[in-house]
């Protein structure tokens, strides 16, 4: 899959009503335009005039009788909206079999598909660049991923932050938080699963991917249903 860099920034033209006729123009008794084919007959209006010691009122250009069918559609100012609609996610970060990486391990461990070079981990996750990305986990939504980098955010930046967000301490408030949930059922086995034989990660405790259960895996990143900027991360038990 080949991923294509584009620009961080898009630039765009915007017609204006006036013409050049129109700016170009400081005569007081400006000659009347010439008619023009096609267009509805127009009876002149007598304009009164100007009172002395009136205040100035600066002259207003009027659109062209045929703006109407050049004028260009009036864009939405929702920002988050058309913004939204325009990002491109990097494929590796996408959902699909493009990397195998396990949130309890080190990113040393993570693997791409063999096509895929391990330069393209220090690519741009987002494009247009951004420089910040709050992910969210639909299943524990208490714990928010937060990724920033002024410079622009990478692949590497992301699963950076994902890691160090997941393996940290899970605190008793954190824990009654939760109750009661499926999801500390869930965890304290996980836990009790894997400090087993571990007596140092026994004495670390429980820690916040042990929520997820067998489901480690990072799956990809989704837009999240609510309209805004953020992301949703899947995991799976599996790759």
């Amino acid at each position: 899959m080949h991923y294509r860099m584009g620009s961080s920034s898009s630039s765009h033209s915007h017609k204006s009503w006036g013409s050049p006729s129109d700016r170009s123009s400081s005569s007081a008794s400006p000659a009347p335009p010439a008619p023009i084919p096609n267009t509805p007959y127009l009876h002149p209006v007598s304009l009164p005039i100007p009172a002395i010691n009136a205040p100035h009122l600066h002259t207003v250009s009027l659109p062209h009788p045929n703006a109407h069918l050049h004028q260009p559609p009036v864009p939405h100012h929702h920002s988050s909206t058309t913004h939204s609609s325009m990002i491109v996610l990097h494929p590796l970060l996408s959902r699909g079999p493009n990397i195998m990486f396990n949130v309890m391990l080190d990113l040393a461990y993570v693997q791409l598909r063999p096509d895929c070079p391990p330069t393209r981990i220090w690519e741009f996750a987002l494009q247009p660049t951004v420089s910040r990305m709050t992910i969210t986990i639909p299943e524990l939504p208490a714990w928010i991923i937060e990724v920033v980098n002024p410079h622009g955010i990478t692949v590497n930046d992301v699963l950076l932050k994902i890691r160090e967000t997941l393996n940290q301490g899970v605190t008793s408030h954190e824990m009654q938080m939760h109750r009661p949930s499926n999801a500390v059922s869930a965890a304290i086995e996980s836990f009790r699963a894997r400090s087993r034989a571990d007596q140092r990660e026994h004495a670390l405790g429980v820690k916040r991917f042990d929520f997820l259960g067998p489901k480690v895996f990072f799956v990809g990143l989704t837009r999240a249903r609510d309209g805004s900027d953020s992301w949703n991360i899947h995991f799976s038990q599996n790759v």
